[in-house]
């Protein structure tokens, strides 16, 4: 009954051996076992071609005898950590077999009473990667070096790359930005609009357009448009987007100041054809000579010519009260005759031309032909300023009676209706031996902002 006992063990063993030397043949890479003594004692054809030996020349030598693999080598190493600690271990190792070098993935395991490694060639993995590195190195150089703003983004939208123009464009560094932090720093009116724009292009699989405001450090705003196209891998699978950024700040400003200098042309264009038809009927209605009435209506058009020029070199955002004098009573000896004095006042358009309109009729009386002698007669023109108002006196010297029958028509018109209805209060008049003294109230106001237009919808 137990005589076929050992037959039966030696089957099993020859079956064990069988499977083993199968698996061993059947791993994608090399194999060798080592005994208590470090012997080889198992290893497949990958092992054979790798030491240059066939398995017969292989089996029962100690591995520290094949070429590459002595006491001192990193594989020693590995296999002796392994035997301390019964635990499994890896490492990527160079191993030279004659003028050769391959790098090998090892992985080196208990295996019987000694330790078993299988390995996996690298190398040119290993080779693939540092060229790709290396060529995504070259790429992101060349993107940096790029003058226009440029961004890279996953399939969920965040982004995994921008180049130094785009860092410059938003002015904060890469790791700010870099992800979802780029979102943080949008208007808060603005982020709706551009996650429901990303949104839909991830879901699309299509381009993405938003244009909106992005703050700087110190509170700065720029708006900044990005346009991104998506981008597919191999298989056609969405991968996110790639795109370009641009800081269009100047050109919407530029825009925005365009749309008001054409409405306020528009506003103006209609108000002046009706000052220019209220003028010449008021003018030809004070005059009997055609002549005269002719030489007036000029005078009183160049009078609104020359604040026009003042608004026009403003784009029409407003005009400096001294520039305003200045153009305006240069037909009438300024300097020498007239002084102007007072604190840097700017004016809206509206007011610019009704101060404008007034100073010619107060010139028009100065310089009547009663109104004394020319080496004498001065005009004094001071304001001071008083919360939101211009307060302007003008004051004659030096001249003489008859202001009150010289401001008559159209000019007593403009200096009781016109600035009543222009500035909110008409002028302030008295006549004096010296000759007139008028009083002025323009609202002042400030510079328009060189900001940003306003929030598109």
């Amino acid at each position: 009954m137990f005589a076929g006992a050992p037959e039966g063990l030696q089957a099993d063993t020859a079956r064990h051996r069988s499977r083993s030397r199968q698996l061993a043949e059947g791993l994608p890479g090399g194999f060798i076992g080592l005994d208590s003594d470090w012997r080889i004692s198992d290893c497949n054809a990958a092992a054979e071609r790798l030491f240059g030996q066939d398995r017969e020349d292989l089996i029962g030598r100690g591995y520290c005898d094949l070429a590459g693999l002595g006491p001192d080598s990193a594989f020693a190493e590995l296999v002796e950590k392994v035997a301390a600690t019964g635990r499994p271990a890896e490492a990527e190792l160079r191993f030279r077999s004659g003028d050769r070098a391959r790098l090998l993935a090892v992985r080196a395991f208990a295996y019987d009473d000694g330790v078993a490694a299988t390995w996996t060639d690298v190398t040119a993995a290993r080779a693939a990667q540092r060229r790709l590195a290396l060529s995504e190195e070259r790429h992101r150089e060349v993107a940096d070096g790029a003058p226009t703003a440029a961004w890279l983004s996953r399939a969920d939208g965040k982004l995994v790359f921008i180049n130094q123009a785009m860092v410059d464009a938003l002015g904060r560094p890469r790791r700010e930005l870099l992800g979802e932090g780029w979102l943080h720093w949008i208007d808060p009116e603005d982020r709706p609009r551009l996650l429901a724009a990303r949104d839909a292009a991830r879901a699309a699989h299509g381009a993405v357009s938003f244009e909106g405001r992005f703050r700087r450090p110190g509170g700065a705003v720029r708006v900044i448009e990005l346009y991104g196209r998506p981008r597919f891998d191999a298989r056609g699978r969405f991968c996110g987007h790639i795109g370009i950024a641009a800081d269009v700040t100047e050109a919407r400003r530029f825009e925005h100041q365009r749309t008001l200098l054409i409405n306020e042309l528009n506003h103006r264009v209609k108000n002046t054809l009706t000052t220019v038809q209220s003028l010449v009927r008021q003018t030809l209605r004070d005059h009997e000579s055609a002549k005269d009435a002719e030489s007036a209506v000029a005078a009183r058009l160049m009078a609104l010519s020359a604040a026009h020029n003042v608004l026009n070199r403003e784009l029409w955002t407003g005009a400096d009260l001294a520039e305003i004098a200045s153009e305006l009573l240069r037909p009438y000896d300024f300097p020498d005759r007239y002084t102007i004095i007072g604190p840097k006042a700017r004016l809206s358009p509206k007011s610019a031309i009704a101060v404008a309109m007034a100073l010619h009729e107060l010139a028009i009386v100065a310089n009547r032909p009663d109104a004394g002698s020319a080496d004498r007669r001065r005009v004094r023109l001071q304001w001071r300023l008083e919360s939101d108002l211009a307060v302007l006196e003008w004051r004659e010297r030096g001249g003489s009676a008859g202001a009150e029958q010289a401001l008559t028509g159209f000019g007593s018109v403009v200096l009781s209706r016109v600035m009543a209805g222009e500035l909110g209060r008409p002028a302030e008049l008295s006549f004096t031996p010296d000759g007139l003294v008028c009083r002025l109230w323009a609202p002042v106001s400030e510079p328009e902002a060189a900001g940003l237009p306003p929030r598109s919808n």
